[in-house]
């Protein structure tokens, strides 16, 4: 058992995995010009695993429970506030260090984190054994995973029983001696084509006459079958943009079709349990939204940086209506922070494994979401129009154009123009580019809608506990007096 290389990290993509992108079959995704910066972001973490600094090493590298021998720190399951806090600050760290975040980990273990409390509640040994079995899999060759949840739905006003084709959800097609054969689906799949392993769950809760779709369970990422269809991205750095020494740091985000896969019983998790569909989609969504609002405490960090920088290199920090967005700004941010550290403070115990606090989980996420559009607002209007209309790198260095940008695009006199150059092209990045309106629209939908985050709030809000003081204090009910006997 030992901590995995980079270079093992790429090698390993090198399987014949089915990988699409933007109508081309891709032969190595480590060499593909977009696909590769992704592969890099995930090797970036195998590099923090591998650094030098004692520090940063202990925080990604754990001792196995059981052999003391090392392991990610990802796959040491949760059992403390403070195991859930080194957890956020993982995330959060993987961005400050690396530029991005490498995304893998972290949501195939919110799912097998998730199966192993299911499993608990359901009173189920074997799927408990079994999951324990994979999670030394992952942690023996020291994988990279990937959670798959969402499943493509087709008609959303009808149950996945309904569907004009069965296979708008995942569900099991057939069942032999040695395991399952399924067919499907599932979208929105981050990191899919290049990690080694995926982590399967049910999108919803199910029905009795659904529970061909009640299904949990773990396959290689090149198994027979599996064919990945890949949203385009950026690619890396290009010579038009301004841009730090950090490497570009980007994701993929794909359609994983399964095609009459063949999972063995070992791999199972769940398969029929359709009373626990939506538990086992519950606490999911519980700790993947607590991954949410971690990673993106560091993103908006940044995005606010930008904002206070730009009203410096505009010379308008001291303007009373810019302070008052900057304060704005910043109460967004340190709520969501606030937020997510009392998640992890106070998480739902079941059994030995700590969860993350349901309530505050969902409200942190959905306090990010709701906000999010005003907060980039916020930023553009401190940033003025010139992130939308800003002349570009090749511009700058042209000998005909330098000397009129130089002496007409400058800002406070405390500021190069250089410098505000490169500040307004990272303000564009952020908040007035293609990357971030796709981020517009993944915080809204990415972990669940506002509605979903809305549903869970409701569920474990004590409302009844609310209407009960109310009652009391109009005099419906007895109150309570300070020894704790009702007052007539």
């Amino acid at each position: 058992m030992a901590i995995r290389t980079a270079d093992d990290y790429r090698a390993s993509l090198r399987d014949g995995r089915r990988v699409y992108i933007t109508g081309e079959k891709v032969e190595d995704v480590t060499i593909h010009p977009v696909l590769g910066p992704a592969v890099n972001t995930i090797a970036a973490g195998y590099e923090l695993c591998a650094s030098k600094d004692p520090a940063i090493r202990d925080l990604y590298v754990a001792e196995h429970p059981e052999t003391g021998e090392p392991i990610s720190r990802y796959y040491a399951t949760p059992r403390t506030p403070d195991d859930l806090v080194r957890r956020s600050t993982m995330i959060r760290r993987s961005i400050e260090l690396t530029g991005s975040l490498p995304f893998g980990r972290d949501i195939g273990t919110d799912c097998l984190n998730a199966a192993f409390v299911v499993a608990g509640q359901m009173g189920n040994r074997e799927y408990q054994d079994r999951a324990l079995a994979f999670l030394e899999h992952l942690r023996r060759n020291d994988l990279f995973t990937c959670g798959a949840v969402t499943c493509v739905k087709g008609d959303r006003s009808r149950e996945p029983a309904a569907q004009k084709h069965p296979d708008y959800y995942l569900h099991v097609v057939d069942r032999n001696a040695d395991g399952i054969i399924v067919k499907g689906a599932k979208a929105h799949i981050t990191s899919g084509p290049i990690v080694n392993e995926l982590v399967v769950l049910p999108t919803r809760q199910l029905r009795e006459n659904e529970a061909d779709y009640a299904l949990a369970f773990a396959v290689p990422a090149n198994a027979e079958g599996v064919t990945y269809i890949v949203r385009g991205g950026r690619g890396d750095w290009t010579d038009h943009e301004f841009h730090g020494n950090v490497p570009v740091g980007t994701l993929t985000e794909s359609m994983i079709i399964f095609d009459d896969v063949f999972v063995p019983w070992e791999r199972v998790f769940m398969c029929g349990e359709w009373q626990f569909s939506m538990l086992l989609a519950y606490t999911f969504a519980t700790y993947h939204r607590f991954t949410a609002i971690s990673y993106k405490i560091p993103l908006v960090e940044l995005a606010a940086g930008c904002a206070v920088a730009m009203a410096r290199y505009n010379g308008l920090d001291r303007v009373g209506h810019i302070r008052d967005k900057l304060a704005d700004i910043a109460a967004y941010v340190e709520t969501l922070k606030a937020l997510t550290n009392a998640a992890a403070r106070e998480p739902v115990m079941h059994g030995e494994i700590a969860v993350p606090n349901p309530l505050i989980a969902n409200m942190a996420k959905l306090h990010f979401a709701r906000g999010y559009h005003t907060f980039i607002q916020l930023i553009q209007d401190i940033g003025g129009g010139i992130i939308g209309t800003a002349p570009d790198r090749r511009d700058w260095e042209h000998p005909d154009l330098h000397g009129y940008l130089e002496h007409y695009l400058g800002g406070s006199a405390q500021f190069s123009t250089l410098d505000r150059m490169k500040m307004i092209h990272e303000t564009m990045r952020q908040v007035c580019s293609h990357d971030s309106a796709f981020h517009e629209v993944i915080t809204v939908h990415a972990e669940g809608s506002m509605a979903a985050q809305k549903m869970m709030i409701l569920l474990e809000s004590p409302l009844s506990r609310y209407e009960e003081m109310a009652q009391r204090r109009a005099g419906i009910l007895p109150w309570i007096g300070i020894d704790g006997v009702p007052l007539d």
